[in-house]
């Protein structure tokens, strides 16, 4: 009886470490968790307690959820218009983790009210090429003008000045170009709209055929809401993440 007796206060003692042990972690799990979101986000890549644990935590989520249209180093495709991740060139905001955190949770036309929605590049091939307003279509002719043009503005070397003299006036009086691009074709990334004079190509490689089939078909990438797939904790982590991709890029 009293072997029996020692056995049952032994098993006892040790299910009761283990609860303590569980309801420690717990503590400890939902303290990190709620300092990690009370965190100023576009501090946490300088702040070495919290960073090392959302930079594994944040891998593991992008490669899980974004490393199929952004590749596994978050580089991007040229060939599908994706962009690249790791390079200083922004399309939307200025790569800070809390910019980055919101298009994780909302997307870009991604059907979300809290999302991005702007900057659709227009199918000026096409009778109408735009839905949500009028923009009148290019000839054939005009779009290799503005080709010409935007080649050159480029670097391109042997665009037929006439041509080029001529797209250079017709982006800065067709709406639709300078609108969103800027007089200076510099962009404008609070609404998404590529810089189109740094040599830097969302999709393509800045060739003439590149740059007159996107004039002609338009484009307008999307990028998924996570909101109710990831939880906070995992959405900010994976904008660390992102963000520590062209952070690594700039410092070196």
């Amino acid at each position: 009886m009293r072997s029996m007796y020692t056995r049952y206060i032994l098993l006892l003692s040790a299910v009761v470490i283990v609860l303590i042990m569980v309801v420690a972690t717990t503590v400890i799990h939902r303290r990190e968790r709620t300092e990690f979101l009370q965190a100023d986000a576009d501090r946490i890549l300088d702040d070495h307690r919290l960073a090392p644990k959302a930079l594994a935590r944040g891998r593991r989520i992008f490669l899980a959820n974004c490393a199929s249209c952004h590749g596994a180093d978050g580089r991007g495709s040229t060939a599908t218009g994706t962009p690249d991740l790791t390079d200083q060139v922004f399309l939307y905001g200025t790569g800070r983790v809390s910019e980055i955190e919101s298009i994780v949770l909302h997307g870009i036309r991604s059907g979300d009210d809290k999302g991005w929605d702007l900057a659709w590049m227009p199918a000026y091939g096409k009778p109408v090429p735009y839905a949500r307003g009028k923009l009148p279509s290019l000839s054939p002719g005009e779009i290799e003008q503005l080709t010409s043009y935007l080649r050159a503005l480029n670097g391109a070397v042997g665009e037929d000045p006439a041509a080029v003299s001529a797209g250079r006036i017709l982006f800065q009086e067709h709406g639709g170009c300078w609108d969103c691009h800027g007089r200076d074709a510099q962009g404008d990334t609070a609404i998404g709209a590529p810089n189109l004079s740094d040599g830097s190509w969302l999709r393509g490689d800045g060739s003439r055929r590149d740059i007159s089939r996107i004039i002609r078909e338009g484009l307008h990438g999307v990028s998924p809401a996570f909101r109710g797939r990831l939880d906070p904790v995992n959405a900010r982590a994976v904008a660390v993440y992102v963000a520590s991709l062209h952070a690594r890029k700039e410092s070196k």
